[in-house]
């Protein structure tokens, strides 16, 4: 956009390749017919009513509601719950979180004695006290279920697919969970922690999310009331710019070869 336009959320390279991205994800998967009740994923109790206090309990059906809300609540699964994260003290009074810490979540497609295939899906279990990012991690996984199944490989190539994964959560609907996930700095008793979570950073996913509402003919603001405040606005920067772009045009014009990866097989396995 020009100098008397809306800023560009994001810089040229970032997004063509989120358009690409999304003509890949319509092309390989559907677009909002896909799954008739697709819709922004809220964070509230009629997307997810209450849950069991046990805690395995708890973790299985936010789980299935995931799947469910994802499209994808008949397709065999197996949750397991992995490593927990553990804090490192530094010095006293400083306490952080490092990107080395358990993962999130992890992805396998397996093989059962039956020779059909299934995901066994892992959780950090320190995540149950935060269903948000828990809700994160379970999109970012079924993604990465979801993605094994494409006949082509994404813009960019298998090599770059764990960016991809985060961009298929926000085309499943969960991309208020993917952003306000990506980064949180908090201080505690034992003092000042951060994480992050996920392969794209906030402004990259936020942009996302007002792309694929766009497409889908939704509202991208009814996001706001959910966001933290810096996201928020963000949404509201990126929803200015995408509001003045024929997106639908851009996106169908977009030419998917410019993106060719490698020719590597699709991930049989993955983490966040």
């Amino acid at each position: 956009m020009g100098l008397f336009g809306p800023k560009s959320p994001l810089d040229t390279d970032e997004w063509d390749w989120q358009l690409a991205s999304f003509k890949w994800l319509i092309m390989e998967f559907g677009g909002i017919e896909r799954h008739p009740a697709n819709r922004l994923v809220l964070p509230e109790e009629s997307f997810f009513p209450k849950t069991s206090t046990d805690p395995s309990r708890k973790a299985q059906e936010i789980f299935e509601q995931v799947k469910m809300l994802a499209g994808m609540g008949d397709w065999p699964t197996r949750l397991v719950q992995g490593d927990q994260t553990r804090e490192m003290v530094l010095e006293s009074g400083q306490m952080v979180k490092h990107d080395s810490h358990a993962p999130a979540g992890e992805y396998r497609l397996l093989k059962a004695d039956d020779g059909e295939y299934y995901a066994q899906i892992s959780f950090n279990p320190a995540q149950l006290g935060d269903p948000t990012k828990l809700i994160a991690t379970f999109a970012h996984e079924l993604s990465h279920y979801l993605m094994s199944t494409a006949k082509t490989a994404p813009p960019g190539g298998w090599e770059v697919h764990e960016l991809t994964t985060d961009l298929c959560s926000v085309y499943l609907g969960f991309g208020i969970f993917m952003a306000t996930s990506a980064w949180n700095f908090a201080a505690s008793n034992e003092g000042w922690q951060y994480e992050r979570q996920g392969y794209l950073n906030e402004r990259m996913l936020i942009t996302a999310m007002v792309i694929w509402e766009t497409l889908a003919k939704r509202d991208p603001l009814e996001a706001l009331p959910y966001l933290k405040p810096h996201l928020a606005k963000d949404t509201k920067m990126a929803n200015k710019f995408v509001q003045k772009r024929d997106l639908l045009d851009e996106l169908m014009s977009t030419d998917l070869s410019l993106f060719a990866g490698g020719e590597t097989a699709a991930e049989d396995s993955g983490t966040v």
